[in-house]
């Protein structure tokens, strides 16, 4: 039988077994090799919504969602490498695959290469297991190019930590990015740019305040000519606590202009839109969590949104660590308010588990 005509799970089980075996080899089965870190993170997922638009309106769901396979090693002395495949509805695919280069560059220069998850604001490079809630915010999925998956594309970034006095920290970085992100229905490829500065204060002896700008930009109609841009600005405030505890404060606000190419007459009309979110969320002792998030953006023309309205949305969460930090349990409500629809309600349930370094939850 031809492998092409082998079931589709069939081939992805056969490749995920391959890699497994492939790193469990022993190192000294090639000379200088040594094994990577390898985690596996899984997830188990319940909701039900009132949601008049959804096939299952008013009866609960179960499904497993997405699925992580992530390897991790130093390659040299100078380099690290770190690979990320995902396993979901849509298929098997590679989430991220770079090499960071840590130290011999002049300047103290940073180098990362490949595929990742960009440093756009502070939400979008963090993986949604790390979150302390359980999806992005809809306003993110809405504006970040990429949507529900993220800013994901492969690039080349050069960071540098800025000399700075007393306990500032300052980091400034700059991406070329493949740009596909911008002008997801062409296939060609044409260059954009990320940029980032970010800085870190101490608040007296128990606080920390992250602060930080973003842009990017990028073809998103080619025949057009026409550029999107991307805005962004960034603050997160934390406060260690006694006992283990911590309490966050954290926004973001982002503006996007963007460009979709009328084919029958070769006008790219822009459209211009913005969104904020900001959550709250109190860890203590801590293997427990609980918080609510904010969050307001206009929907694109595409999505069905009308200039000069808004959609918004409330989530209440909270999260269990069991024992430690490889099973974590997550609830959470949201009630999402459609500009010009009913309103809708949600209620999720998610079992997140991990094994290896990697963890699901972070301490």
């Amino acid at each position: 039988m031809p492998f092409n005509s082998f079931p589709k799970i069939f081939k992805k089980q056969t490749f995920l077994t391959f890699l497994i075996s492939l790193a469990s080899l022993p190192a000294a089965a090639v000379a200088g090799v040594m094994n990577p870190d390898i985690s596996a993170l899984g997830q188990v997922r319940a909701a039900l919504t009132d949601d008049a638009g959804s096939p299952d309106q008013n009866r609960p769901t179960l499904g497993l969602g997405e699925t992580e396979l992530i390897f991790d090693a130093a390659l040299n002395p100078y380099f690290r490498g770190a690979f990320t495949f995902a396993a979901g509805e849509e298929g098997f695919g590679v989430e991220e695959a770079y090499a960071s280069m840590i130290q011999g560059l002049p300047w103290g220069l940073g180098l990362k290469a490949g595929k990742y998850r960009l440093g756009f604001g502070r939400i979008n490079p963090v993986h949604p297991h790390a979150y302390p809630f359980l999806d992005a915010p809809r306003a993110w999925a809405s504006l970040m190019p990429g949507g529900e998956e993220g800013f994901n594309e492969t690039a080349v970034q050069v960071s540098d930590l800025l000399p700075t006095p007393g306990t500032w920290a300052s980091t400034v970085s700059v991406d070329a990015i493949q740009g596909s992100s911008f002008h997801t229905e062409d296939e060609r490829t044409r260059l954009g740019w990320l940029g980032r500065w970010s800085n870190a204060f101490l608040i007296g002896e128990k606080g920390a305040l992250e602060a930080g700008v973003s842009g990017a930009t990028g073809l998103d109609a080619i025949d057009a000519g026409a550029r999107g841009y991307l805005l962004g600005a960034d603050l997160k405030v934390k406060f260690y606590l006694s006992g283990g505890s911590q309490f966050t404060l954290q926004t973001e606000a982002a503006l996007r202009r963007s460009h979709a190419l009328d084919t029958a007459t070769g006008a790219a009309p822009a459209e211009q839109r913005e969104g904020f979110y900001g959550f709250a969320d109190y860890r203590f002792r801590t293997r427990y969590n609980a918080g609510v998030l904010f969050e307001q953006w206009e929907r694109s023309l595409a999505e069905g949104g009308v200039p000069g309205s808004a959609d918004r949305a409330v989530k209440v969460f909270a999260g269990f660590a069991v024992l430690e930090e490889s099973t974590v349990l997550r609830v959470a409500f949201e009630h999402f308010m459609p500009d010009g629809g009913p309103a809708v309600n949600t209620a999720s349930a998610q079992l997140l588990f991990s094994m290896g370094p990697h963890k699901a939850h972070k301490f």
